[in-house]
Formats: structure tokens, C-alpha cells, sequence
């Protein structure tokens, strides 16, 4: 099972291959490789074109089963949408699941500029706005897991020292809004916050992202924070609206709530 998800990985990045490439890339025999894109070719979650091995559209149909099935990402959207419209900015939701996290759904503003965070990226959590705020809001067990491991730069202002980063997350802890300056990608600044159930587990984040030139160190600092805050609030609160049985009648929640 695990080198076929090494060989949907591989194929993943390298945007299609053949045996031979995916058998250096994966340091794997080529008879290995051949057996598992075999597999995956009968299961229908790859397709062949002459002596090339692409991903089918069959992953398209389960992720969205995941996405229907998920009151997070249901209610989390729209908010999005709100957020990068009300900003004008790239925004983008963020789902925790076991050990990492994951872009779920991403929104443009009016003067969006594309960032690197497409739909189903993986989240750094100790370079981007959105992993810091989640990762402040982890069990401290995990946290320190976190942080004592290697912390890769991605830039040279991404923090790689566990003091200093361990620092930060209690800031963000205790101002519930996360900053990345230039931390992940050079030019590029983003202001998240984290998502919390009512038992105060971490479901994801939200964030928004764009460059220097339109997140001025006003916005940056002073505007963005709010809209972020106010987004992440909106999102708890419909999930655990969610999460109850119907509204019964007379409840003290307004009707066009949603």
C-alpha cells in the first residue's frame, strides 16, 4: 500500500511519467514500479497513454465525496469566499487532519494575486500564516514534536530556531491571529487565524495571502487581522450550528442566519 501511494505521489509531481522515471525517482525496480501502476491502471485511478502513466479523473469524484461530506469545508467555503471578496485579496481555508494539514478551498478578491496554495497542497506549519495558527493551538505534546524537529527554510526569514518560533506561537495563542512576513515565499505575506471546535480541537485555519505591494504594513498589521478574526468566528460558529440537531422552533437564531 505504500508504494502505491509513493508511485500517486511521484506521479503527482512530476505531472505524469514512465516506468523508467518513476523507477529512479522512487529508487524502486522497474518490475516493483510496473506492478503497482498495474494496480492502480485496474482500480482506475491511473490512466496510460502510450509509454506514459497519468492520474484519472477518479480522484476528482473522491474529493468530492470528501468535500460533500464535510461539514468544515460546507460551511468554511462560502466564509472564504466572503473573506477574499470583503479583502480583495487571495484567501484560503485550511483543514488539520491527523498530523497534517491540507488547502481545502481557495478564493480570489477583486486584486488577488495568485500565490503557491493551490487545493489540496500541503501546509507548512512552522513557515506559513496559516500552519503557525494552527500549530499554536495544537496539545503542547505535539506542539514540542513540531518544533523540536528540523524546521527547513524557506526563505531567509523563515524562523528556524525552536525559541524563537516557540515564542511566536504563544503570541498568536494569545492574539488568536498568526503573520508571515516573506517566511514561506520571498515577497509574499499572509495573515491567518486558527479554527477551533467548541471542545477546542483544531479543525483547520484561515488565511489571506498577496505580496508586499498590496499587504502595506497597515493592512498587514492593522486592517487584515480583523477580517480574518471575524471570518474564523464565523466559520466556529456554523460548524457548531452544524454539528446540533435542527433549530427547533423559536430559537433565538435569526432565520437567514446562514
Amino acid at each position: 500500500m505504500e508504494r502505491a501511494f509513493s508511485v500517486i505521489r511521484a506521479l503527482r509531481e512530476l505531472d505524469g511519467a514512465g516506468v523508467t522515471e518513476l523507477s529512479k525517482r522512487l529508487d524502486m525496480s522497474k518490475s516493483g514500479v510496473h506492478k503497482q501502476l498495474t494496480t492502480l491502471v485496474e482500480e482506475g485511478y491511473v490512466t496510460k497513454a502510450r509509454d506514459e502513466y497519468r492520474l484519472s479523473f477518479k480522484f476528482i469524484a473522491d474529493g468530492e465525496y470528501v468535500k460533500n461530506n464535510s461539514s468544515f469545508y460546507d460551511v468554511g467555503a462560502p466564509e472564504t469566499d466572503d473573506l477574499a471578496n470583503e479583502s480583495g485579496d487571495f484567501a484560503h481555508l485550511v483543514a488539520m487532519e491527523r498530523k497534517d494539514a491540507y488547502c481545502v478551498y481557495v478564493a480570489e478578491g477583486d486584486n488577488a494575486v495568485a500565490t503557491d496554495v493551490n487545493v489540496g497542497d500541503w501546509i507548512s506549519l512552522h513557515s506559513s500564516a496559516a500552519g503557525k495558527a494552527i500549530l499554536s493551538e495544537l496539545p503542547d505534546e505535539y506542539r514540542e514534536r513540531v518544533i523540536k524537529q528540523e524546521l527547513p527554510p524557506k526563505t531567509e526569514f523563515t524562523i528556524t530556531d525552536e525559541t524563537e518560533l516557540a515564542q511566536e506561537l504563544d503570541e498568536i495563542q494569545a492574539n488568536g491571529v498568526a503573520f508571515e512576513d516573506q517566511e514561506n515565499v520571498r515577497g509574499m505575506r499572509s495573515v491567518g487565524a486558527p479554527i477551533l471546535s467548541s471542545d477546542g480541537d483544531v479543525l483547520g485555519a484561515v488565511a489571506v495571502s498577496g505580496p508586499l505591494s498590496l499587504l502595506t504594513d497597515d493592512r498587514f498589521r492593522n486592517d487584515l487581522p480583523g477580517l480574518v478574526r471575524q471570518t474564523k468566528n464565523f466559520i466556529e460558529v456554523k460548524v457548531l450550528l452544524e454539528s446540533r440537531e435542527s433549530i427547533e422552533e423559536g430559537s433565538h437564531v435569526p432565520k437567514d442566519f446562514y
